[in-house]
């Protein structure tokens, strides 16, 4: 390869070199925490900035003729392709990184301050797998050009560090200290400095990725790709999906971020063809807006680029988008939109309370015509959900349905993923059917299933019952608290106005020959009740008998403070607690001894009536 197409190369990487992607992991010093004038290297290409004490900066501008020229903030490097620090920022302290082709050469710059009078600074610089050469206000440098003093100069010093023949990595280090760090005085400091630069403190490393020109700029697929985001920009820094991404309803865009980068992590310049494709007819742009066709491309993008991509109907689509760079494959993401509202379905109602509307709660799920959930758009543009003008029921007063979303069922954007729908109740107990409508933004009317719901009073009773009357050691029994109204119906579930819960704040159960002191999950105030009633699990104890539990209910409510139950007897129940094959009772042993004899006889009589044949 020719100078000409060597400079040629490094320049167009340069422009737009960003992160580099091999870095060395390095204790960070206190002096590095401080961000002071001259502490952060520039871009490269860019010119850095002015040398400072205890500083060292990277000269950032590549030579066009070479050959480095300058000193301090003006120095030239040859071949630099990156520079950052192992945080993605350009601080120069001790984490620093950069990345050079072999046949480059790195100028370094720092500030020896003489302004300490009798006492100056002194900074010694160290090279791994590389040398020193050039450079100007060298005090000193050992034979093997491993070792480089500054001293006392009061202006910009630089020095070039060139890797050696087959290095991959190379390492720079800066000590400094004052003179009587070293020695007391300036003569024999600096020779001590060059034979142990590490008597000072440590101040600045840099971590130098050695490249071949042939993979400096060129696309590396394990370091590029594309990546969902939840908003386009031109200039994305995305390197991972944005979780929850990846779905959305029919007439929402979804976006993504490209991004295009070459071995070492260096974004690669734009100027090559970037197409984005996509399949079933999506739409695409490299821009924030609905795209007029399923592929878009631009020959003034790459690194960093955003797209869009939304879907032209109402209907379920999925579509695969496809991202290339002069032909080569940057990557692909799968984007699925659920299409407009399909179905509507009201389920698992709670038992109203009378003359009450609110808090009688049903659940509301929807989906579109292929089965996918849908999450209803709550007070956007998107879809209305509206309940049904004649809402079909058993009493005239009960006309009610209405929309209703829980603080907690709604995500950050505003989307609720469990609606509910709230029933009205007349003042006495009854069985009804409500329904509801969809308005689909197409103007596309929905019309839900007939839900019987049934309305109650509150809770005047409770009885209490097990799942089984009989429990071997260490099974799981289930009690069950059925509370009734007035009329001995299943009380209400709406002990409250504000949400779907019960109000037991004062629940208890004995646990007579049950493990433990408590249920696997204890009563609680606001437990739940559906149908009227609640359960808890215990687990049964290895010693067998008979026992009885009782239970004692709350005997006023949290919202108005009206007596929930007003039974003041605890409601029992009794269990027998009894391992299997393990007891045989007298009464056992005498039938099984009956049994025998009848078997006997029947033998007897057979024999008998088989000799008398004889």
């Amino acid at each position: 390869m020719s100078t000409k197409t060597i400079k040629q190369r490094i320049a167009v990487v340069a422009v737009s070199a960003l992160t580099a992607g091999f870095l060395s992991v390095v204790a960070t010093p206190a002096s590095n925490a401080a961000v002071t004038n001259g502490s952060e290297n520039s871009a490269v290409g860019t010119a850095g900035p002015s040398a400072a004490v205890k500083v060292l900066n990277i000269g950032t501008v590549n030579s066009v003729t070479g050959t480095s020229t300058g000193t301090g903030a003006s120095a030239t490097s040859v071949g630099l392709v990156n520079v950052s620090d192992i945080a993605g920022t350009r601080i120069s302290g001790t984490t620093q990184t950069a990345v050079l082709l072999s046949t480059g050469a790195l100028a370094l710059y720092t500030l020896t301050d003489g302004d300490e009078g009798d006492n100056p600074y002194i900074a010694a610089l160290t090279v791994e797998n590389g040398t020193f050469t050039g450079g100007n206000a060298t005090d000193a440098i050992n034979s093997s050009r491993t070792t480089v003093v500054f001293s006392d100069a009061g202006s910009a010093e630089s020095v070039l560090a060139v890797p050696n023949a087959g290095a991959t990595t190379m390492t720079v280090r800066m000590y400094t200290g004052q003179m009587t760090a070293y020695n007391s005085t300036a003569s024999t400091a600096v020779a001590t400095a060059s034979a142990i630069p590490t008597k000072g403190a440590l101040e600045g490393q840099i971590s130098v990725t050695i490249a071949s020109a042939s993979s400096a700029g060129a696309i590396a697929a394990s370091k590029s790709g594309v990546y969902y985001v939840s908003s386009w920009s031109s200039s994305n820094t995305a390197t991972s999906d944005t979780a929850g991404l990846g779905s959305a309803n029919a007439v929402s865009k979804q976006y993504g971020a490209i991004s295009i980068r070459d071995a070492f992590s260096t974004a690669v310049a734009a100027g090559g063809l970037l197409q984005v494709s996509a399949t079933n007819g999506a739409l695409v742009a490299l821009t924030d807006a609905v795209g007029s066709a399923s592929t878009a491309f631009s020959i003034t993008e790459a690194n960093g680029a955003g797209f869009a991509v939304s879907n032209p109907t109402v209907n379920p689509l999925s579509t695969t988008v496809t991202v290339t760079y002069n032909g080569t494959v940057i990557g692909t993401k799968t984007f699925a939109f659920w299409g407009e509202v399909a179905t509507v379905t009201l389920s698992a109602p709670k038992v109203g309370k009378n003359n009450t509307t609110s808090g009688n709660r049903a659940t509301l799920a929807l989906a579109d015509s292929a089965g996918n959930p849908i999450y209803v758009e709550y007070a956007t543009v998107d879809s209305t959900f509206t309940p049904q003008s004649g809402i079909i029921t058993s009493a005239a007063s009960d006309d009610t349905v209405t929309f209703v979303a829980d603080t907690a069922e709604i995500d950050s954007s505003g989307n609720v993923t469990a609606g509910k729908v709230d029933f009205a109740c007349s003042s006495t107990a009854t069985k009804q059917n409500i329904q509801v409508q969809y308005v689909n933004n197409s103007g596309k009317v929905i019309t839900s299933n007939l839900l019987p719901v049934s309305c109650a009073g509150a809770a005047v009773s409770y009885t209490l019952s097990y799942d089984k009357a009989t429990y071997a050691p260490g099974e799981i029994a289930t009690a069950t608290i059925q509370f009734k109204d007035k009329k001995g119906n299943p009380s209400t579930d709406n002990e409250t106005t504000t949400s779907d819960t019960g109000t037991l704040v004062a629940l208890s159960i004995s646990n007579s020959g049950m493990k433990g002191t408590s249920a696997l999950v204890a009563p609680a105030a606001g437990d739940d009740t559906t149908d009227g009633k609640v359960s808890y699990k215990f687990v049964v104890d290895v010693t067998e008998g008979t026992y009885t539990n009782s239970v004692t209910a709350a005997t006023a409510d949290t919202n108005a403070g009206t007596a929930l139950v007003t039974a003041t007897k605890a409601a029992t129940a009794t269990i027998t607690v009894k391992a299997a094959g393990t007891t045989v009772t007298n009464a056992d042993v005498l039938k099984s001894i009956v049994s025998l004899i009848a078997s006997i006889n029947k033998q007897i009589q057979a024999l008998q009536k088989l000799i008398l044949r004889r």
